[in-house]
């Protein structure tokens, strides 16, 4: 076969389909039809670019008649082998087009034209539209994370839903403190039952030492029936210990069985006792029994199945003393400082058990 002249791409497309068609044409006049395209304006730019696309489409087609016509015809095996030569002589065309492809195409046509995957698809942006994207992108990621927070807030709230703080004057002090900062999640539905003085063992004696509650004293566990309370969180010690950890301990249980006696779902979680400025300590009202007495309320939620949060180990100083900077009258009493840490650690423990509460929703 003499190919010193090849054909045009678009011509041999449809010359090569009409003879794969009739499937009647013998190997020479395939040559001859071939031969009669002219493809001596090859090196025409305007050519070469206009028929880029149709140089690749022809060349599949060659290529998967070129499979079928030898697959079905086997006398016509020699034309087949013809046909792939063709195919290979399209490749070759293709290829000079590509080569000559940036050179062709006019500068100002640049953003119409498709040139390759490897240009970047912003390729052509100006630097205002990226900025304007970058802009755009950080604005939708800065909403995105204000949603999330915002989102989360909410589910923190949520978590104290339907919870109590009960205990006696420290524990009123971060009912102040919430009181003065009600925007935080975890006072959105927290409610308080304290008052001064009141302890686990007082709670029982009249109803008089006990919190008030829609502007009546009643016992606690009354109160927090009315309320619909379903998770206590317990803060006794401080008025208690002058009869002994081992006696406080027990009263502490007692106390807590009559709650749970009025309302039999609920949870309990106890928060530790504070320790006591250095130096105002009492007998037995110390530091080291009210260390005695976080040991054993821990291990005894811990078998129970109760909640625990650790807000005195975070209010110590060296000495394990109520700490300088939380202290307000260098005895047991805080200030916003200490109140700031124990809304930090019912925030951490509410974040450890938000799993914990959709599950048992």
């Amino acid at each position: 076969m003499n190919l010193e002249t090849y054909p045009t791409v678009p011509a041999a497309n449809d010359i090569l389909q009409k003879a794969f068609s009739d499937n009647s044409d013998s190997e020479s006049e395939t040559i001859g039809i071939l031969a009669e395209a002219n493809v001596s304006d090859l090196g025409t730019t305007g050519i070469l670019t206009d028929t880029n696309s149709s140089v690749a489409e022809t060349t599949g087609v060659l290529a998967e008649t070129t499979v079928s016509f030898a697959e079905t015809t086997e006398t016509s095996k020699e034309t087949a082998d013809t046909v792939v030569e063709t195919t290979e002589v399209a490749k070759g065309i293709t290829e000079t087009v590509e080569e000559t492809e940036t050179s062709a195409i006019d500068s100002a046509d640049m953003s119409q034209t498709n040139i390759g995957s490897t240009v970047p698809a912003d390729y052509f942006k100006t630097e205002e539209e990226l900025l304007w994207e970058l802009e755009n992108k950080a604005w939708i990621e800065e909403q995105l994370r204000l949603q999330n927070e915002a989102l989360h807030a909410l589910q923190i709230g949520e978590f104290f839903k339907d919870s109590v703080l009960v205990g006696d004057s420290v524990a009123e002090g971060f009912n102040l403190y919430a009181m003065r900062n009600p925007a935080f999640p975890i006072f959105q539905n927290l409610k308080f039952l304290t008052k001064v003085s009141y302890s686990v063992h007082n709670a029982f004696m009249s109803s008089s030492y006990n919190p008030r509650f829609q502007g009546a004293q009643m016992y606690a566990w009354d109160s927090m029936r009315l309320m619909g309370i379903k998770h206590a969180y317990t803060f006794f010690g401080l008025n208690d210990l002058g009869s002994g950890v081992d006696n406080t301990v027990a009263q502490y249980l007692k106390y807590i069985a009559r709650v749970q006696q009025e309302i039999p779902d609920i949870k309990i979680t106890i928060v530790s006792t504070t320790p006591m400025y250095k130096g105002s300590e009492k007998k037995v009202l110390n530091n080291a029994n009210i260390r005695a007495l976080n040991a054993e309320m821990a291990e005894l939620a811990a078998q129970n199945g109760w909640g625990y949060i650790d807000v005195a180990s975070r209010l110590c100083d060296s000495d394990g003393c109520l700490a300088k900077q939380y202290c307000s009258d260098k005895y047991v009493h805080q200030n916003n400082s200490a109140y700031q840490i124990w809304q930090a650690a019912f925030e951490e423990y509410a974040e450890a058990h938000l799993e914990d509460s959709y599950n048992n929703a």
